[in-house]
């Protein structure tokens, strides 16, 4: 009894270290990309600025010109750290959970997107606070219609930090009676792909504010008494259904039958609402 128990315990820390290894392995990837962007950054400033000093007069460029440079070559590197960042999560999508690097990727861009607008800011000597005191009605005209966007972008960093669903999970959407899966959480929308395979797009603002409900629940294979492989008979008042269950997707169940050639193909909701009795068989050899 004890040494199945210790045999128990030394597999579950077994597993969980494997487990973390795809993680430790994705830090020390972004770890390294990470002192490459400091190096970049920092020698691509120095080379400019040493061009702005000693070239630049010789060959009649003014400063202008070269804030222009300075500002191109910061988005660049922006641009690439955003892009080189996520193709190491794709790498590591079938190792590490989908919803950690959607969320990785998700703060990275805003991370990113405003260093680099204060950067960029800071090269053309403005300071940030005074754009958003002295605007004015441009300001206001400015918020208001980012509003909607900017209400998006917050509700998705929510959803991916708390919300209770997340990516894969099943869920039902109850305004509209839709069940499916969390396909993708964007920075402005959720995708939710339905059991009929079709795209329900939804926006973050409106998941959070409750506008949209949404359950979580367990998927159709979940539901269903049986699972692939078993031999089952399903039985109602007209109709007999017996063969081996080869098939789950969230509309039908199909069966194989006894000969090998007749494929029966039932409606899982009807499954579900108790339309059939089920009985699950040790298949006769």
């Amino acid at each position: 009894m004890n040494s199945s128990s210790a045999n128990s315990k030394n597999i579950s820390k077994n597993n969980q270290k494997l487990d973390l290894k795809p993680v430790h392995a994705l830090k020390k990837d972004l770890k390294n990309l990470a002192v490459k962007a400091i190096v970049i950054i920092t020698g691509a400033w120095i080379i400019l600025y040493v061009f702005e000093i000693f070239v630049a007069p010789i060959i009649g460029l003014q400063h202008s010109h070269v804030q222009i440079v300075r500002s191109v070559i910061t988005i660049a590197i922006a641009f690439v750290i955003i892009t080189t960042t996520r193709r190491i999560l794709k790498n590591f999508l079938d190792r590490i959970e989908r919803q950690f690097s959607t969320g990785v990727s998700f703060f990275l861009i805003l991370f990113v997107s405003l260093i680099t607008g204060i950067l960029v800011l800071y090269q053309w000597n403005v300071d940030p606070q005074e754009i958003l005191v002295g605007g004015g009605v441009a300001t206001v005209v400015l918020g208001i219609g980012s509003s909607t966007i900017i209400g998006n972008i917050l509700s998705g960093g929510l959803m991916l930090a708390t919300f209770p669903a997340r990516i894969g999970d099943s869920i039902f959407i109850a305004n509209d009676n839709v069940r499916g899966k969390i396909d993708e959480i964007t920075m402005l929308y959720t995708k939710v792909v339905t059991d009929q395979g079709a795209q329900y797009i939804v926006p973050n603002s409106a998941i959070i504010q409750g506008n949209v409900r949404i359950v979580k629940e367990k998927s159709i294979s979940e539901q269903l008494p049986f699972a692939d492989g078993d031999y089952i008979e399903l039985t109602d008042s007209t109709n007999k259904y017996v063969g081996v269950v080869v098939k789950i997707n969230p509309t039908f169940t199909t069966l194989l039958a006894d000969d090998g050639k007749k494929e029966v193909m039932v409606v899982n909701q009807m499954i579900l609402n108790g339309k059939f009795i089920i009985t699950k068989n040790k298949k006769s050899s």
